[in-house]
């Protein structure tokens, strides 16, 4: 029996099964892993010139990467969303999110979505267990992750063809 659709998620949309979200989820955590350790392997090249204490560029490197990792994972997730309504990962699955009415989440929307599932991560370990608890909420019957309804959007999949 197919779950309900989730309330304004659109009429010719289907919730999106928790095994598509995790696939998903998992490429885009692929992608964006990659995307920031090259940027990160970047940015050391010139740094590594500079005639700095080991201990003090150990810390650098530490906060750089911790809340630098944090912000571009942060853009990562709300840039797509605004752009495509869909990360790489669920364009890749087949998935993508909507706000109220089936459109495209609007800028705060994503913003909102992206601030749940990518700020804690700033917090190490808490904030992995964190995501990966309220991101299970998705497996729920109404498909509704945490940060599914403090933005006020749902994971839908397209409508079958007939």
């Amino acid at each position: 029996m197919p779950r309900p659709l989730p309330e304004g998620a659109g009429p010719d949309a289907e919730p999106a099964p928790f095994s598509l979200r995790a696939t998903a989820r998992f490429i885009d955590i692929v992608l964006a892993a990659t995307a920031v350790s090259a940027l990160f392997a970047l940015a050391a090249l010139p740094a590594a010139a500079l005639p700095v204490d080991g201990y003090l560029a150990a810390m650098g490197w530490a906060g750089l990467l911790l809340f630098g990792g944090v912000a571009l994972l942060f853009l990562y997730e709300w840039g797509f969303l605004v752009a495509r309504g869909a990360t790489p990962g669920k364009m890749m699955t087949g998935i993508s999110v909507v706000g109220p009415g089936g459109g495209r989440p609007t800028r705060g929307q994503a913003a909102a979505r992206a601030a749940v599932l990518c700020l804690p991560q700033a917090v190490p370990c808490v904030g992995l267990c964190f995501t990966l608890v309220e991101s299970l909420g998705a497996a729920s019957p109404d498909g509704l992750a945490l940060h599914d309804r403090l933005s006020r959007t749902a994971v839908v999949r397209p409508p079958a063809p007939t």
